[in-house]
């Protein structure tokens, strides 16, 4: 096995939803709830007021696996409509930070998403070309598919 190898992950959306943003609020700030619309969580433990380890299923192809873990502390602030995480230095192997942006309009909630950080995975010499590729995919895919997923339960809200 070759050397950590560190692949840079940055994903920005916006989309909207009919839920109020309070609602919308009510589900990005609690940290469970909002982790239970990510795919491939392996498991998400508390290790302090505000602040989660995070530990995805391990994804692989071609002889080539990995597993993500890193830890990050949440601060909400409804007034400002802004869910933000910071990486905790030191856990696991990715460092990742981010923001939910929230703005009312008159039709529902403008949602902004935005994360970024790097994560280092080993990988053997032959396989890097394709592992970055494959990492910063399969990260974006579950990014995508958790917002998918929040789309649906706000969509079940009542505006």
């Amino acid at each position: 096995m070759g050397a950590g190898m560190e692949i840079k992950v940055d994903t920005t959306r916006r989309f909207h939803t009919s839920a109020s943003l309070s609602d919308v609020f009510r589900v990005l700030s609690d940290v469970p709830r909002s982790v239970s619309h990510y795919p491939d969580v392996a498991a998400l433990h508390k290790q302090a007021d505000g602040e989660y380890r995070w530990e995805l299923r391990p994804l692989g192809t071609g002889g080539f696996s990995h597993q993500v873990v890193y830890a990050c502390r949440y601060v909400s602030d409804l007034e400002a409509g802004t869910v933000v995480w910071h990486s905790v230095p030191g856990v696991g192997n990715g460092v990742i930070s981010g923001q939910w942006t929230l703005s009312e309009d008159g039709s529902g909630t403008w949602v902004d998403f935005r994360n970024e950080g790097s994560l280092t995975i080993p990988v053997p010499r032959m396989l890097k070309r394709l592992a970055r590729s494959f990492v910063s995919d399969s990260f974006e895919n579950q990014i995508d598919r958790y917002l998918d997923n929040l789309r649906e339960t706000f969509a079940k809200m009542k505006p």
